[in-house]
This record gives structure tokens, C-alpha cells and sequence, in this order.
């Protein structure tokens, strides 16, 4: 923290430390009635630590009163459970977030936005403490979720059904993207010099390069772009490719702005849920943001492994959501041990937890067979108006 906070105003003076406000929000996130009096159980047991107390109250002094970046204030994890114990921290940040509630929605009331958009919003409160009560045993917020909450605080981040989008992204992507005049197929050429397996996945899973990997490359020259091709399924290609100029247009670069899809962890991925949310997202920033000069709708999760083609059925939420849209590839070991089974399978093993269910028992035997996991990620052009209700860019799988 750069600057002090105000002068501690005391216990009884701190409004979102007060029962009726805690049971007031809670109740407003959709947080589960016994969770909310395990909550003011755990917080009154808080109130007697009184240093921490005090950090609570200047945390949501920078954060909420002074409005302060989250990264000035706490650009790293403070590793609160070492000293309070799971339970107590994630009360500790459950009240932060809590406490920056009121912000939220006088943010959204000024700005005229829809209540019911931001009620889902932060009906993704409820999907964060129950995380960590599955993970903890008690309700709570863990550190993870600290700062992307922030997001929601900061109106970055907005919901619309199934579907989250952030309006704070540029194009991560290592790659350019590339649409036929005549035809109007799409294309994305590598754009950085990266390292692929022999299958065309990032090769950036172990120290040493891995047999028959290969260097990516891209080229702008005077009459057209060359580059390796990476084909929609989210593989890139060995052999390079030429695109002529005269037949091709760039339609999307690293750092263009994009909207930044997130996959809450709320249930089944229902191909008709995902195509609403893109509808309503859709004619919200042509009613509210206009100026937004987004180029394309961008997603990076575990989810969109290339891999699960070969693991998953076909018919599988997973793939079709992967199907209405461009996969490309994206560097990194994705969290999917963390998604699937949780904090103690991350950080004890697979064989420490139970498997319920049938998505579980194949990633077990996939890794098992000596799998492991990459992320991936997607886009979808912003002049491709009906994403996921077919296959627009023609997948193979």
C-alpha cells in the first residue's frame, strides 16, 4: 500500500461490519441462508483480532472510499491463511468484497446500466463462496477471486446469462488474423516466433524442446503475409502459408481491443444459454458502449484445449462451445486438474479425491495415459453476428 488510510473510526462505526448489512448483500448475491449465519459467526470470531481488523478497514478505505487500483493496494498475496486459518481468511476477504458492494451499484445507478445485469453480476458472488466452502469446508472468499472481483466492483467486467465479458483486454493472442475478400474464409497466421509439438501445440510444458518440435514464424512482405497456419481447431501447421495481399485483409492483431469472454462456474455450458448471453452482450454495447472499438469477442480457459477433441464425446457442451469459434493456440499448463477436482487434487494429487462424475473419470485416464493439460483460447469477429449457433469457421471435429 503507497498511502496511509484514514484514521481507524472503530468497530461500531463501520457499517458493513454490522449484521444487517452483511445479511443485506448476502442476501442480494443469493448467498445460501446458513452460509450467511456461518458467515456472522466467523466474522464476530475476526472481531477479536483486532490488527486485522484494522487492515480490513484500510483495505476498503483505499479501495472502496479513495478508489485506488486493486494492483497498488495489494499487488501481491498477503497469505492471510497462515496466520488466521482458511476459515478466518476467507471471511476476512468475504467482507472486503462485501464492503465494496455499495460502490458497485451507485457505479451502475449513475451510469444507468440494468439492475437485473447487475444483480447477475453479483449473483457470481454466491459461485465464489461456495468454492470455497467445497474447498475449505466453510464459506468464504479465497485470495484467487480477490482481485478478478474487482472487475465486477469496477463495472469491467459484466454479466449476461451464462456468460461474463471484460471490457479491460487487448488481444493476447500470438497470432494475426486474416479474412478472404472474395470468399470471406478466415485465417490466422502465427505471429510470433514460438516453439509447436509435432502436433502443433505450444511445446512449453517442460525445460527441454520435445521430439520432432519445430519454431514458428510470420513475415510481412511488400505483396503478402507468411506465417505458419493455424487451423480452427487450435493447431498450428509445420508448413508455412502465403497470403497475397491483394486478396486478404487483416481483421485482427495482437493488442486490438477485444471483449474478453469468462466461463463462470455456474453449471452446464448449454449451447443456447452461450448464444443468448452473446445476444445480449452484444446489443448492450451497441446501446451503452458504442465507443468501444472492439474488434472481436476473445476467450482463454481450460476448456478450450485442443485436446479434448480426441478425449471428449462429440456431443459434449464442451465442443460445441468450442466448435462456434476460431481456437488458437495459447501458451501455459491450464488449471484443469484445479477446475475439474479442486484445491486438494492441484495441490495433493488426483488419487486424494473422489470422482463423481463421468467428465472426471476421463481426464483421470488421460492423464494417466501420460497426458497433460494446455490452455487454449478462441475468437470470434465481431462482423460474425451469430456465433455457436452453427460452426462458422468450419470445424473438423
Amino acid at each position: 500500500m503507497t498511502r496511509p488510510a484514514a484514521e481507524f473510526p472503530g468497530v461500531e462505526n463501520i457499517p458493513f461490519l454490522r449484521d444487517d448489512f452483511i445479511r443485506k448483500y448476502s442476501a442480494m448475491a443469493c448467498i445460501e441462508e446458513q452460509d450467511v449465519e456461518e458467515i456472522l459467526r466467523l466474522k464476530e470470531v475476526l472481531l477479536h483480532k483486532d490488527s486485522f481488523v484494522r487492515l480490513l478497514w484500510e483495505l476498503h478505505d483505499l479501495l472502496y472510499v479513495r478508489e485506488l487500483p486493486f494492483q497498488e493496494v495489494l499487488p501481491e498475496n498477503p497469505k492471510l491463511g497462515r496466520l488466521l486459518g482458511d476459515d478466518l481468511r476467507g471471511i476476512f476477504y468475504y467482507l472486503l468484497i462485501l464492503s465494496g458492494m455499495p460502490l458497485a451499484f451507485e457505479r451502475y445507478k449513475k451510469r444507468g446500466w440494468p439492475e437485473e445485469m447487475r444483480d447477475e453480476v453479483f449473483s457470481d458472488l454466491a459461485v465464489w463462496v461456495a468454492h470455497h466452502k467445497r474447498n475449505f469446508g466453510s464459506p468464504g472468499f479465497a485470495w484467487m477471486a480477490v482481485g478478478w472481483f474487482q472487475t465486477h466492483i469496477n463495472l469491467t467486467l459484466l454479466s449476461f446469462g451464462r456468460l461474463q465479458f471484460n471490457t479491460s483486454l487487448r488481444f493476447p493472442g500470438k497470432v494475426r488474423v486474416f479474412r478472404n475478400r472474395p470468399t470471406g474464409e478466415t485465417v490466422a497466421l502465427t505471429s510470433d516466433a514460438c516453439r509447436f509439438t509435432a502436433d502443433g501445440l505450444p511445446d512449453d510444458l517442460q525445460e527441454v524442446p520435445s521430439p520432432g518440435s519445430w519454431m514458428s514464424f510470420f513475415a510481412d512482405h511488400p505483396q503478402s503475409w507468411a506465417g505458419n497456419k493455424v487451423t480452427p481447431d487450435g493447431r498450428a501447421e509445420k508448413y508455412p502459408s502465403e497470403l497475397l495481399k491483394t486478396e486478404w485483409d487483416p481483421v485482427l492483431s495482437p493488442n486490438d481491443p477485444v471483449i474478453n469472454i469468462h466461463i463462470p462456474e455456474c453449471g452446464p455450458l448449454n449451447p443456447e444459454a452461450c448464444r443468448d448471453s452473446m445476444r445480449r452482450a452484444r446489443e448492450f454495447f451497441a446501446k451503452y458502449l458504442p465507443e468501444y472499438p472492439w474488434k472481436a469477442f476473445f476467450c482463454d480457459s481450460w476448456l478450450l484445449d485442443p485436446q479434448l477433441q480426441k478425449i471428449l464425446p462429440p456431443d459434449s457442451n464442451i465442443l460445441a462451445f468450442q466448435r462456434g469459434a476460431y481456437l488458437i493456440p495459447f501458451p501455459g499448463e491450464a488449471d484443469t486438474i484445479f477446475r475439474c477436482f479442486g484445491v486438494k487434487a492441484a495441490r495433493d494429487g488426483i488419487g486424494t479425491v473422489p470422482l463423481r462424475t463421468s467428465l472426471q473419470h476421463t481426464l483421470v485416464k488421460f492423464l494417466k495415459d501420460g497426458g497433460r493439460f494446455h490452455y487454449g483460447a478462441s475468437f470470434i469477429l465481431r462482423a460474425d453476428t451469430d456465433p455457436f449457433s452453427a460452426n462458422p469457421y468450419e470445424q473438423k471435429f
